[in-house]
């Protein structure tokens, strides 16, 4: 399969049913009867996710992004939750690179517009889990309700200072003290999307370079 590889993270879309929705992955293997790939997850809990179940495939190389249509063949539970789904030899490259969503390591810092005045306050650094050109996963202490607008400091990606109005769209307690949340970017410049795009690529081939994926 064209530029796909084993440890390759994908981005698989569930089209129709109760999962429907769009969950991270990897490639674990390849076999004569399709690609496996890691089980996927949903707050925690791996997803029973039917059989000839219809999805879409994401994944990005250094320098473009590509899709192709599958379903799922087979799952596993033993050792760990396992998906066999089918191959395609039609993969095609599209423009979705600034939406998929990249694990990474780092810290970003977490702002609130006080109220009748002119300027953000910091309110916590968190832990960066994922980015993409559309938002971040984020980890930390602080509790936050869903639809509750931040803005986010990447201060290691972008400019200091230069703040991304943003959206908490998914929250999932870690445990009793930590929060894991989908962060969405509600106002970025496209400037700002591409430098992260052009961040996230360079992570990958440094990545890459050290024999991780």
């Amino acid at each position: 399969m064209k530029q796909l590889e084993i440890n390759q993270k994908v981005e698989i879309e569930v089209l129709t049913g109760t999962y429907q929705g769009n969950y991270l992955s990897k490639v674990a293997d390849f076999v004569e009867a399709g690609v496996i790939i890691t089980g996927l997850y949903r707050e925690g809990s791996p997803l029973p996710i039917r059989l000839n179940q219809l999805v879409n495939v994401y994944y990005t190389t250094d320098r473009a992004a590509y899709k192709f249509e599958s379903k799922i063949l087979k799952r596993t539970n033993k050792p760990i939750p396992l998906l066999l789904i089918e191959e395609s030899d039609s993969v095609t490259r599209i423009q979705r690179r600034d939406y998929f969503r990249l694990d990474v390591t780092g810290t970003v810092d977490v702002y609130k517009m006080i109220e009748d005045k002119n300027y953000p306050k910091k309110l916590a650094e968190a832990r960066l889990q994922d980015i993409s050109g559309g938002g971040i996963g984020i980890q930390l202490k602080k509790k936050f309700e869903k639809g509750e607008e931040i803005l986010i400091n990447l201060k290691n990606i972008l400019k200091p200072k230069e703040f991304i109005k943003s959206k908490i769209v998914r929250i999932d307690r870690e445990n009793n003290e930590l929060y894991n949340y989908g962060v969405e970017f509600l106002k970025i410049e496209e400037e700002q999307r591409e430098e992260i795009i052009q961040w996230i690529f360079a992570y990958q081939r440094k990545s890459r370079k050290k024999g991780l994926r």
